[in-house]
């Protein structure tokens, strides 16, 4: 049976999005140090994790069967998506923050397109095949990772070879609507070296984008829009010396797909290009007290749009995101552990286009910050850090953020609180039609309190209330001549809650809820008057697992959404979908599954006007060898 490689401890600190199969729940020892790489500087160790940090691993995925990782986040305590179809424009908020208030990294490399309105990664092809496991940090994180990460931090760590030799997994999958995925992995080993090389493809071949039943005249969006995508990607990593080590990382990816209007098919499309490389160099004391860590990346991405009012070569989108980051720690698990580092980032875009016109712009940000963890008593973690960030644009600014861990055996209790600083996009500040140089830097501040429960019995449980504010909020001003622009109006606040609970009642049986509930409300005026943003207030997922034989699971989930109102051209209905999956591995190295998604057919919108997938069946196949 494969094993999930979550124990007790570490699901004590990391919120349960997921049902355990049974026996995949390792037993509570002393000897168990589950590391969680993203929520701080100075411990990576789940009991002094003072922040609420949800884990996906690669066993969730495949059991799942997701093969992008945005459709696996929606089921994490306060995350939500506004997508359900590949291809289609994803927005991922976590309590409440807009998709470019969270930070993504894939094996510490920033993703963030400057090109963007406010420069922020979009998710929607990132695919699930490499990756090893998944950290959503939630709540305020500008003091430790800059102005991006107001809202949370997403990190995604890709597999590695461990084990000496060669390694090759494999899958191919195909279903409904035309759709044909496949990709496999070779991961060696080799002594002090160490190697991945990952290829994927991808293609789906409908319905419209635009729903037929809300078009206008209604019915007459039906063509199929197609999308496709393919990937490489890699890693390379050398032990050096017994305190020396390096490696290199690259991803790649290549995708087309068909854009409609909300209201009607079109004929428009967009190709878009990303790639991200980094090279790290590490050093590790023998006694383990000291640790430094030097790394550069670079993220790219191009975005080209065809159609009706679009150049005949395309409207051009390109960004560049280059960073120089040194990282310095002392002290490991001792009483007082301190770290230290700094960042340099470049930050680049060009925009050529056909409505708007044309513009070239760069910002850089020098960046220096500093944490302390201090343990008092037994199982008592204080965490302090802060950071200061020198803008070319817009000079210095800070944030700071404190955490409270105390752990009481299979108890713990927790609690944060920071404040945040996002930088306008260049897009936002220098777009000749849109853009408002005047923009300053959007502030904010907010904490949580919560506790997590692991018992040996299979119980686990996460509860965490959480506020937000912000204040000096960039929003689209329609009343800017000539045709609206970007204006610095308004403050948002938040509060809400995040509930997970796993159980394993019986040794073939894991039942799993997650529960999200968020009040967001704009004050557009700033005189006071908060209403609600239309946002939906309501999300859970409930999935029951069986495995009735060693090699066979079945799982049945049941996703619930809020209606939304916050967007443009009208608003969504509540939804309740439900799915049935299965697997069965012939051998241990050959494995059989499939899927059912929207197993009653029901008729709902993610986005106003955009089609989701009705019933719809998927098949494939695993290899490993």
């Amino acid at each position: 049976m494969v094993k999930h490689g979550i124990s007790l401890l570490a699901l004590s600190a990391a919120s349960p999005v997921f049902a355990q199969a049974p026996e995949q729940i390792s037993d509570l020892s002393g000897n168990s140090t589950p590391i969680i790489v993203t929520a701080s500087r100075v411990t990576s160790e789940a009991r002094e994790i003072g922040s609420a940090v949800s884990i996906i691993t690669r066993a969730d995925i495949q059991r799942n069967q997701i093969p992008f990782l945005k459709d696996i986040l929606q089921d994490a305590p306060g995350v939500q998506t506004t997508a359900d179809r590949p291809g289609q424009l994803t927005s991922v908020r976590i309590r409440g923050s807009n998709n470019n208030e969270i930070l993504w990294l894939i094996d510490g490399i920033e993703l963030g397109d400057p090109s963007a309105i406010s420069t922020q990664f979009q998710a929607d092809h990132l695919t699930s095949r490499d990756i090893d496991r998944v950290e959503i940090l939630r709540g305020n994180q500008s003091s430790l990772y800059g102005s991006d990460a107001v809202g949370g931090v997403i990190n995604i760590i890709t597999q590695r070879a461990t084990e000496e030799g060669l390694q090759v997994n494999a899958e191919a999958e195909a279903g409904s609507y035309g759709m044909r995925s496949g990709g496999a992995s070779l991961l060696g080993k080799s002594g002090a070296l160490d190697f991945r090389l990952t290829a994927t493809g991808y293609r789906h071949d409908g319905p419209s984008l635009a729903d037929p039943r809300t078009a206008s005249p209604a019915g007459s969006a039906t063509e199929k829009d197609e999308y496709r995508r393919y990937s490489f990607s890699g890693r390379v990593g050398y032990q050096a010396t017994e305190t020396l080590s390096l490696q290199a990382i690259g991803y790649w990816f290549d995708a087309f797909s068909d854009l409609d209007n909300t209201t009607s098919d079109s004929d428009d499309t967009a190709k878009t290009r990303d790639y991200a490389a980094a090279g790290q160099a590490s050093y590790k004391s023998l006694d383990g007290q000291f640790t430094a860590d030097l790394t550069a990346s670079r993220y790219a991405a191009r975005r080209r749009y065809f159609g009706t009012w679009n150049r005949a070569e395309g409207d051009l989108f390109r960004g560049t995101k280059d960073e120089l980051t040194l990282a310095l720690a002392y002290g490991g698990t001792g009483p007082v552990s301190l770290a230290a580092g700094g960042n340099y980032e470049r930050e680049k875009t060009t925009q050529i286009t056909s409505f708007s016109g044309n513009f070239p712009a760069r910002v850089n940000t020098r960046s220096a910050y500093a944490e302390i963890a201090l343990r008092p008593l037994a199982g008592l973690t204080l965490t302090g850090a802060a950071r200061v960030d020198d803008n070319s644009r817009f000079g210095t600014f800070d944030t700071y953020r404190g955490t409270l861990a105390y752990a009481l055996g299979a108890l713990k209790l927790r609690a944060s609180y920071g404040t945040g600083a996002k930088a306008p996009g260049l897009y936002q500040l220098f777009d000749p039609t849109y853009g408002n140089p005047d923009l300053e830097v959007e502030t904010s501040r907010g904490g949580d309190v919560g506790f997590d429960l692991a018992l040996a019995e299979g119980l686990t449980a996460q509860v965490s209330y959480f506020f937000t504010r912000k204040t000096n909020e960039i929003n689209f001003d329609g009343s800017r001549p000539p045709f609206g622009g970007y204006g610095q109006f308004g403050r948002t606040r938040a509060e809400g809650i995040e509930v997970g609970v796993t159980a394993q009642p019986l040794p073939w049986l894991g039942v799993s809820q997650t529960y999200g509930y968020t009040d967001h409300e704009i004050d557009r005026d700033m005189d006071g008057t908060y209403v609600n943003s239309g946002r939906p207030r309501y999300t859970g997922t409930t999935s029951v697992i069986l495995t009735p034989a060693e090699r066979a699971s079945m799982t049945a989930r049941v996703r619930y959404h809020d209606g939304d109102s916050s967007g443009f051209g009208g608003a969504t209905k509540a939804y309740t979908v439900v799915d049935l999956l299965a697997s069965y591995g012939i051998t241990d190295r050959v494995e059989l599954y499939g899927r059912v998604i929207n197993l009653f057919d029901k008729w709902y919108q993610v986005s106003y006007g955009t089609q989701t997938l009705g019933l719809s069946a998927y098949g494939g196949v695993r290899l490993s060898f």
